[in-house]
């Protein structure tokens, strides 16, 4: 009776996961298929499998569009965010998780609650920093420098990146830091030398997460750009909802582009993502 239930319960959980996995993945199928179709047939077919593929329509938006402009300011902004991000969190956790001073785990568990504040709560009091520090023009037509972009992202990234970089170290055997030390290494050779080379997995899972959500961010950047010479692949998607009649193949063969991207990073590192998270998120 017991093998029964359990057979009963598989087979109710494949169900529900290869319906939730169908529900998902269909959305995606649509974009792909409507970026290789025509206008008229997006809008009066329903059908996945074009009736004429038409990778021109991909071609065009990328060069009609002037897509590779904001595709290079797309992966410049990332890439920098990404670095940032990396080598000051990278520090950062390796200083709470080997370095004893007065007050670490206090400063540890403040960092943490930051997590909990909403970032669209300090978009004001941030636009107005930034305005301040000459990051931002004081003109209503003047956006922010590339600096005054990134730097804003790279802060809201730290609580969570700098919780994994330290827990990850922390999980790591003290002994190659108390050998490293004995040999006359100082803190940055131990960091640098013997701390980072381990830490691929983690490294990978915070340039995941936050690559993917620096390439789509909108709400920022859309405050603090002003020039279209530096928007990113959003703000120029936007700019094709605006039109008076939407061309839905062009749309999605946009959104087809910027998404790729996104894939192919993730198909790079997928075998370091989960050793990643799971490492830094096992020992507090």
């Amino acid at each position: 009776m017991d093998k029964a239930r359990s057979a009963i319960a598989i087979v109710l959980s494949y169900i529900v996961l290869t319906a939730y996995a169908v529900l998902s993945v269909y959305p995606f199928l649509w974009m792909v298929s409507s970026a290789l179709k025509s206008n008229q047939e997006v809008l009066g077919s329903r059908s996945l499998i074009p009736q004429e593929v038409r990778f021109d329509i991909i071609v065009n938006t990328w060069n009609q569009l002037d897509f590779f402009r904001y595709f290079v300011n797309s992966v410049l902004v990332s890439v920098l965010v990404v670095s940032g991000i990396i080598l000051v969190y990278s520090m950062a956790g390796f200083g709470f998780a080997r370095t004893k001073f007065v007050g670490n785990r206090v400063l540890f568990i403040c960092f943490l609650g930051l997590l909990f504040v909403p970032g669209v709560t300090v978009l004001v009091p941030l636009v107005q920093l930034l305005r301040a520090l000459g990051l931002i023009g004081r003109d209503a037509g003047q956006g922010a420098t590339y600096f005054g972009l990134i730097m804003p992202i790279v802060n809201g990234a730290g609580p969570f990146s700098i919780f994994l970089f330290k827990n990850y170290f922390a999980s790591l055997p003290s002994e190659l830091h108390d050998a490293a030390r004995v040999d006359g290494a100082s803190q940055w050779g131990v960091y640098w030398r013997i701390y980072m080379p381990l830490s691929t997995p983690v490294i990978a899972t915070v340039g995941i997460l936050n690559f993917i959500g620096t390439w789509n961010a909108f709400i920022w950047p859309s405050i603090v750009l002003n020039n279209p010479d530096w928007f990113t692949l959003p703000l120029k998607l936007k700019d094709l909802d605006l039109q008076i009649v939407i061309q839905w193949n062009v749309r999605m063969a946009g959104s087809l582009i910027m998404v790729i991207p996104v894939i192919v990073v993730f198909l790079f590192l997928q075998r370091y993502y989960i050793r990643g998270l799971t490492a830094g998120a096992v020992k507090a």
